[in-house]
């Protein structure tokens, strides 16, 4: 290979990675790239309609009846309300405080969750006993579905 055809082929080779690299080469079909990166509100309005579609596929399933509409509106009305996560200290706040009084503050925060969460228990306890033993075992199903992906939708991978 002469040195002109090596200059030719490094230079068609970085016009082709600087293609590459700046995004104006996409895949054929836009499905098989890489989904785009979102912003938080994207990333919530995603989350909201996931979360939305689950509890329309829920219901669908119960096949519920009038009686059991009010409990249902009570439920998913409690699990669409965004779970309330306090703030964390901030670092500059900690170093002032002592190991006992951190422990305190830790020990406040993991009782709002706790609060949080226990709203989230009982209404599905509630809403579990006006389902009949059928509408049960569909409800354990689905909900079992979900809780197997562990913390953030990963499979058991937190899990040993």
């Amino acid at each position: 290979m002469t040195a002109f055809h090596r200059t030719v082929l490094s230079t068609a080779l970085l016009i082709t990675s600087s293609i590459h690299l700046t995004g104006f080469a996409q895949p054929a079909n836009p499905s098989q790239g890489a989904r785009p990166m979102m912003d938080s509100a994207q990333m919530a309005s995603h989350r909201e309609a996931r979360h939305q579609k689950h509890l329309n596929d829920l219901k669908s399933s119960l096949q519920l009846d009038s009686t059991q509409e009010s409990a249902w509106q009570t439920f998913s009305a409690e699990m669409k309300t965004p779970m309330k996560r306090p703030a964390r200290p901030q670092p500059a706040e900690m170093e002032k405080m002592t190991t006992p009084e951190r422990i305190d503050k830790m020990m406040a925060l993991k009782s709002e969750r706790d609060a949080e969460m226990n709203k989230r228990m009982t209404a599905t306890k509630t809403f579990y006993a006006s389902l009949n033993p059928a509408q049960q075992k569909l409800f354990d199903a689905h909900t079992h579905k979900f809780m197997k992906h562990g913390p953030m939708g990963h499979h058991d991978k937190m899990r040993p």
